[in-house]
């Protein structure tokens, strides 16, 4: 059985997203439950001339719902989506008030993959077109990853430590393990952890097409994103934030709080294969979850729950079920790429509150667009274009695996 005291918990007592499937948690949850894509056609730019020319963009986000015109003016998207998560975490939490009443005891973790490169690309147009003299005076503090952490913490008035992890499509469950550490070494009470990603621009949509790595069923953006199928020809590049409320459990107790699930451990490991593949038998990503396992004091037989990092790629689909298969072979698999696409840096944060809302709930999210298993792909107990309700369900890892061979996966449990 598991020990809860193993590395020490952390409970969650809020969350927050903004993806393609919707703003606000109860909408994303709702429409990855009901098997809805969030994939269509770009908009954030003419993709005419792209062999890719579809994405998952945060369709209804504003984000003068949650900042001024003036401050969003200030902010590049991805820092724009990250506050727009953190606050909503925040009000959830209901810690806006403890915020300003012990702010050196609350936390900001929140990373990117890239950070602001719709900025950079745009004040490069600039200084090419008009001169170093128009270049925006707020080119640096809009593009660095670090400031949607910055911002949150401003925004909030939390004067604890903060944080940015970078580290590609890892960068999400980096943010949560860091976020589990500082409650374990008593840095903090309260930790806002998460992510956000806003990729989709022209310069990186042209890359990715340059390395084939992305789907090109251009007529059909709701079932482009294809995890374990054997259609499947990329993935599908989209944009998003996610944020979770960590407390101590003394904390939370304290303030009665009422806690959705907790994070229980992590793994970590780095492949030193490749830059963009897994190596082919998924040792790296294996290593990881047994981590997570002996940091969380989890039996694997315990896990219920995989939601898998699924990227809808030939490379990257079948080394982790095959790591999936050696450990929890019992466990129930998700690949909800299929609804929101690949948000790099975002993607770990909001399938970790896909964890965390599976558990609260006790059913687990679908795999859409999954018709035919892939040859490469092991024999699971993957989840159809159906959710499975999970009475007993207790435990679930969500795993993330980023370009440069970085693995990282998160172990959450019941609070029960």
């Amino acid at each position: 059985m598991s020990d809860p005291e193993a590395g020490g918990r952390a409970l969650i007592t809020g969350t927050g997203a903004v993806t393609p499937l919707g703003t606000g948690v109860e909408n994303f949850w709702d429409a990855a439950l009901h098997g809805k894509s969030g994939i269509g056609e770009i908009t954030l730019f003419d993709p005419s001339p792209y062999p890719s020319r579809i994405a998952g963009e945060c369709w209804d986000f504003d984000p003068t719902d949650f900042i001024s015109k003036k401050q969003a003016r200030r902010m590049d998207r991805f820092a724009q989506l990250g506050i727009a998560a953190g606050i909503q975490a925040a009000e959830s939490a209901g810690i806006v008030d403890l915020i300003r009443e012990r702010p050196e005891r609350v936390a900001i973790v929140m990373g990117s993959g890239i950070g602001g490169l719709s900025t950079w690309e745009r004040e490069y147009r600039v200084l090419n077109e008009r001169g170093a003299g128009r270049v925006s005076p707020f080119l640096i503090t809009m593009m660095v990853p670090n400031m949607a952490a910055g911002q949150l913490a401003i925004f909030l008035g939390a004067t604890g430590p903060s944080q940015c992890p970078v580290l590609a499509c890892a960068t999400g469950g980096e943010a949560i393990a860091e976020g589990l550490e500082l409650i374990r070494r008593k840095d903090a009470d309260v930790v806002i952890a998460g992510s956000s990603e806003a990729p989709i621009t022209p310069l990186s949509m042209a890359g990715f097409c340059a390395i084939r790595a992305v789907s090109r069923r251009n007529d059909d953006p709701a079932r482009a994103s294809r995890p374990f199928d054997e259609g499947r020809d990329g993935f599908v590049m989209s944009e998003g934030a996610g944020a979770l409320v960590l407390e101590s459990e003394e904390h939370a107790e304290r303030r009665g709080a009422e806690p959705i699930s907790a994070v229980a451990g992590y793994g970590r490991t780095t492949d030193a294969y490749h830059v963009t593949a897994p190596d082919e038998d998924g040792r790296g990503v294996e290593r990881a979850m047994v981590h997570a396992f002996e940091d969380s004091g989890l039996d694997p037989e315990e896990v219920g729950h995989v939601n898998a990092h699924a990227t809808a790629t030939p490379t990257g689909d079948g080394p982790e079920t095959k790591a999936i298969a050696r450990v929890v072979p019992q466990a129930l698999v998700s690949g909800t790429k299929s609804m929101t696409g690949h948000s790099f840096g975002a993607i770990g944060a909001t399938e970790g509150i896909m964890c965390a809302m599976a558990i609260k709930h006790k059913v687990v999210p679908p795999t859409i667009n999954l018709e035919k298993l892939a040859d490469d792909c092991e024999e699971l107990n993957y989840v159809g274009s159906e959710p499975i309700e999970t009475p007993d369900l207790k435990a679930a890892i969500s795993n993330s695996m980023g370009f440069g061979g970085h693995n990282v996966v998160i172990a959450f449990t019941s609070v029960e």
